[in-house]
């Protein structure tokens, strides 16, 4: 048969044109003209047909169209390593009239050309992928070709709008959805740190899905089905797995799980059951891949595991999730933008706002484009907060309430929802503490301590993550404290409850694993605001020794938003303090017989 191959130089186009020629087909190879695929055309000299061109222009898509018997349509605009150089996701408008518009010109020939009424029509094999069906680690697998598709990425959204026109088209077609296809090329992507490592994840060799392109050709069956080609069963794995293979393979090793992010990625285990009984094309697995690889890189893999000490730290730092940033908030830098692009327009509710950490967060959010809820009791400081975000060109929404009364949370909820519809972002920031005996402190004040840094940080939370889930998408940061870490005397019933809200985050941490809800609790040390003033101005309240040690409150903000940026569990703040649980795993036989000493010394009068 005669083959136009389109993208023809890439990762899979390469491995689809030596199988078609294996099988006796003529192929002409349309492509752009660069040097690289330039250098590749060379490979196959005599043996093949090229055609240079532009997808966006028709004239050269007509004329590559001309003649053929079946079209297998791959070029494409991709998110990570795209053979143009730029990416989807970075320039989705100019990656749409390749995609969309280019896919669209090509229907267009392929449907004018003339053919004698007995000829077999033109047909078209359309290159897709899983990642039409958006984020679904939270849904039993395996994807099948019936599932709902829910794009998230302007690349899936232009796949899903090119297998709409083809099967619009009146042409013979047949769509396959590609699993996780790695390239056979020794180039770092920083991709791969993108997805978190407990990901399913279905490989399937380039060499194989070049094989089920070319059985698909020949075969009679194929014709108006969307088919799944992923490696089968036995290449259903985690991230993590294939992963630390790969790395074992190459001599470098496993990389921390810091490295990676944990977003839940577009990738899942595929039913391949009629692909493979149509196509008979998965031959191959990740430790094929993983020899292949090695086989690339030669002598170097030697020198890899030889200098792994310093290859290491070098791959390290071209993860965005490792690097360690302590940049102040008013330094910008486009790659800082790009990150929190991601934000710009969402809604972040914000308690105990009026002051403190609540309202450096506030401003700081909303100077990063988030529409910000204040939420506090305290309305004049409230309004004056707002106004001032107002003025720099931000968007705040006052809630005058009182956390402690379950009516007041509820109407929150209801007044943020009635305004937004929905909330991406929670920080329950509002609480307050009292150093003293815990003999001594009014039971009414203890449990107005708990309604606040416990109750309301509680029913909150469980109020918004609800919708969340549904929608796979949202952040919660629960402010902590260090000392829910380090039981301290003086602190008994503040320091408790700050171990309630660390012990509350992590479970539901890991609850909320691979659904694209994140939650992280800030484990703050001292931190300049006025609550130390409203500690020691409570009934029996002391002041608190810590206040000399504290830092500003802007460092808290940034923080956190680092976090949305960046997702992890717990951030220390200051970053040293990670160390406090091992004072007390080491020291904590000293704490008990000094802490007690400490207290009895602040509470002697003046």
């Amino acid at each position: 048969m005669n083959v136009l191959l389109t993208g023809a130089f890439g990762n899979v186009g390469m491995s689809a044109l030596g199988e078609l020629l294996k099988q006796g087909h003529r192929v002409r190879c349309f492509d752009l003209r660069t040097k690289a695929n330039e250098k590749a055309a060379r490979r196959f000299k005599g043996q093949i047909e090229v055609v240079w061109g532009d997808l966006r222009r028709p004239e050269d898509v007509a004329a590559a169209v001309r003649d053929q018997d079946v079209v297998v349509h791959l070029a494409f605009i991709i998110p990570k390593l795209s053979a143009t150089g730029i990416e989807s996701e970075a320039r989705p408008d100019w990656a749409r009239k390749v995609n969309v518009g280019g896919t669209r010109n090509l229907l267009r020939a392929m449907k004018a050309l003339s053919r004698p009424p007995m000829d077999v029509p033109i047909r078209i094999i359309f290159a897709s992928s899983l990642h039409v069906y958006g984020r679904t680690q939270d849904l039993q697998p395996p994807r099948t070709a019936a599932d709902p598709v829910q794009p998230i990425e302007h690349y899936a959204h232009h796949k899903i709008a090119c297998e709409r026109m083809i099967k619009a088209s009146g042409l013979e077609w047949t769509i396959l959805r590609f699993g996780a296809v790695l390239p056979l090329a020794i180039k770092l992507d920083r991709g791969m740190f993108d997805v978190p490592l407990d990901n399913r994840m279905e490989f399937v060799h380039t060499r194989d899905v070049g094989l089920a392109i070319a059985n698909a050709v020949s075969s009679q069956d194929v014709w108006g089905k969307t088919l799944l080609i992923g490696g089968g069963p036995r290449c259903q794995y985690t991230y993590r797995e294939i992963v630390e293979r790969i790395l074992d393979g190459i001599g470098v090793g496993a990389l921390p799980e810091e490295a990676f992010g944990s977003t839940p990625f577009c990738t899942d285990w595929l039913d391949t059951t009629e692909s493979q009984r149509l196509l008979q094309y998965q031959q191959r697995d990740l430790g094929d891949y993983v020899q292949d690889m090695a086989g690339l890189l030669g002598y170097r893999r030697h020198l890899a595991r030889i200098f792994r000490p310093l290859v290491r730290p070098w791959l390290l730092k071209r993860s965005p999730y490792y690097e360690e940033r302590e940049i102040p908030h008013f330094v910008r830098n486009d790659r800082l933008d790009r990150v929190g692009a991601e934000w710009r327009g969402k809604v972040a509710v914000i308690t105990g706002a009026s002051s403190g950490i609540g309202a450096e967060t506030a401003r700081r959010l909303a100077q990063e484009g988030l529409k910000v809820v204040l939420v506090a009791r305290r309305q004049e400081r409230l309004e004056s907060l707002a106004a001032h975000i107002r003025e720099a060109g931000g968007e705040a929404l006052v809630i005058t309430a009182d956390i402690t009364d379950e009516n007041e949370r509820l109407r929150v909820v209801e007044e943020v929802r009635a305004a937004y519809e929905t909330v991406d972002v929670l920080v329950n920031s509002a609480g307050f503490g009292w150093y003293g005996f815990g003999t001594e402190m009014p039971w009414t004040l203890a449990w107005q301590m708990l309604q606040v840094n416990v109750s309301a940080v509680v029913r909150l939370t469980l109020l918004l993550l609800q919708d969340m889930k549904t929608r796979h998408s949202g952040h919660i940061v629960n402010i902590g404290s260090i000392v829910g870490s380090l039981p301290s005397q003086g602190v008994a019933l503040y320091g408790a409850t700050k171990s309630f809200v660390d012990a509350f985050t992590t479970a539901l941490y890991r609850e909320l694993r691979g659904t694209g809800v994140h939650i992280s609790v800030v484990r703050a040390g001292a931190v300049d605001t006025e609550f130390y003033d409203l500690a020691s101005g409570q009934p029996g309240g002391k002041r608190i020794p810590a206040e000399r040690l504290a830092i500003r409150p802007e460092a808290v903000a940034d923080r956190i938003w680092s976090l949305l940026n960046k997702p992890a569990r717990v951030a220390h703040v200051p970053r040293l303090l990670w160390l406090v649980p091992w004072v007390e795993l080491c020291f904590g036989w000293l704490i008990d017989r000094v802490g007690p000493l400490l207290l009895r010394r602040q509470s002697r009068p003046a």
